[in-house]
């Protein structure tokens, strides 16, 4: 099969991948799975009350995997379900699970911090620009 892949998309397939892995290290210094932390994350950003649909419309997780985790994420006690206007479960952390949350999200959350800190005003605006610009772009194209 004959088709050329540019150098452009080599290169931003392989920064996109870079940062991934230094994810899945970040994550599996923790013991912590990727639908976990967006769980998790989402909770700490929504607020806790906050829907399972909040946190599917927030993240880039289908619905099933969110479901899931936090099924996984209850059996462990991390979080309880509180019902709210039928069918609506609002998710809360328990005792456990704000401990929890402070030892695995907490220091993943500090280092994307200090990676941004360490990045001038500026030069976070424009990556932040060329990567809104990327994304409406791609979106044209993805119909």
């Amino acid at each position: 099969m004959d088709f050329k892949i540019s150098y452009k998309v080599k290169y931003l397939n392989a920064m996109l991948c870079e940062i991934d892995k230094l994810y899945q290290q970040l994550l599996q210094s923790k013991s912590l799975s990727d639908s976990e932390y967006v769980v998790l994350f989402a909770i700490l950003e929504l607020g806790e009350g906050c829907l399972q649909k909040d946190i599917a419309d927030n993240s880039y997780v289908n619905k099933k995997t969110i479901n899931a985790t936090i099924k996984k994420l209850e059996k462990n006690e991390i979080i309880i379900l509180k019902a709210g206007k039928y069918p609506n479960m609002h998710i809360y952390l328990t005792k456990k699970g704000k401990n929890y949350i402070k030892e695995k999200i907490f220091p993943i959350i500090d280092v994307e911090n200090k990676v941004l800190e360490n990045m001038p005003e500026s030069e976070f605006d424009n990556l932040t620009e060329i990567y809104l610009k990327y994304i409406t772009i791609f979106k044209e194209h993805v119909g």
